[in-house]
């Protein structure tokens, strides 16, 4: 690797191969992980099932009935390599209507009191926030993001709420996260898009993927809520920058 680090591969049950970088939560390490995932997915190995990426990680699932445990390890090690030299293919942005505040937003106060600025800037800047999407996971497959500024950044609630509803926005510290479903939550919850980001009667269930981003800007409630009513591919448009 270009920084000297060598990355972690060893077997991992009977069917699975672990394949861990820096120990850091960073773009730039996640995008080790998704050129990692990119390349697997093109090489069309005979018995390579799927693989699952994390912040800083790479599960690598195989069928040993059809590939041995060595085979699979070999096509592993030489994906790194090949991933090395491959750009990443570009993401996506999805721009979902949100309606911030009020008792769609109940942290915005908080976060504003915790952070030192006004609860009009915090929705300001969380609005204009493009935040990078690093893996699918937890409950049905919500989005882990991160990009949080310092500004915002604020400790999760000691208590979690027991019930937020799906479609929530919020962080805690550097992370965070659109709510796939109703589920409990101690994360900073400022907004709420109507937009199903999970939906069971479709495959995949969301229209995210690692590599994408997500900017939830500010709408009235009227909006929002109608924007709810349009799938998510509705929502996606051309990444020009960060």
């Amino acid at each position: 690797m270009k920084n000297g680090f060598q990355p972690v591969i060893r077997p991992l049950g009977e069917d699975s191969i672990l394949v861990e970088f820096e120990p850091e939560v960073s773009w730039e390490v996640n995008g080790k992980v998704r050129r990692l995932l990119h390349t697997l997915g093109k090489k069309g190995i005979g018995g390579y099932r799927m693989s699952l990426p994390a912040y800083r990680s790479l599960m690598v699932f195989y069928d040993p009935w059809e590939i041995s445990d060595d085979r699979m390890l070999s096509e592993v090690k030489m994906a790194l390599t090949e991933s090395e030299l491959m750009d990443e293919p570009e993401g996506r942005l999805f721009r979902l209507p949100t309606v911030y505040g009020g008792k769609w937003g109940p942290d915005v106060d908080r976060v504003a009191e915790l952070s030192g600025i006004t609860a009009q800037k915090v929705i300001t800047l969380s609005s204009n926030l493009k935040l990078p999407v690093y893996f699918l996971g937890y409950i049905c497959s919500q989005a882990y993001m991160g990009g949080i500024p310092k500004e915002l950044q604020s400790p999760r609630h000691q208590s979690p709420r027991s019930l937020v509803p799906g479609g929530s926005f919020g962080f805690g510290g550097p992370q965070a996260n659109i709510l796939a479903v109703d589920s409990p939550s101690g994360l900073n919850y400022v907004g709420r898009t109507f937009v199903k980001v999970f939906n069971p009667d479709r495959f995949p269930p969301t229209a995210f993927s690692p590599g994408d981003f997500v900017q939830c800007y500010a709408v009235d409630e009227k909006t929002a809520i109608e924007a709810g009513k349009k799938p998510m591919e509705d929502f996606i448009e051309p990444l020009c920058h960060r």
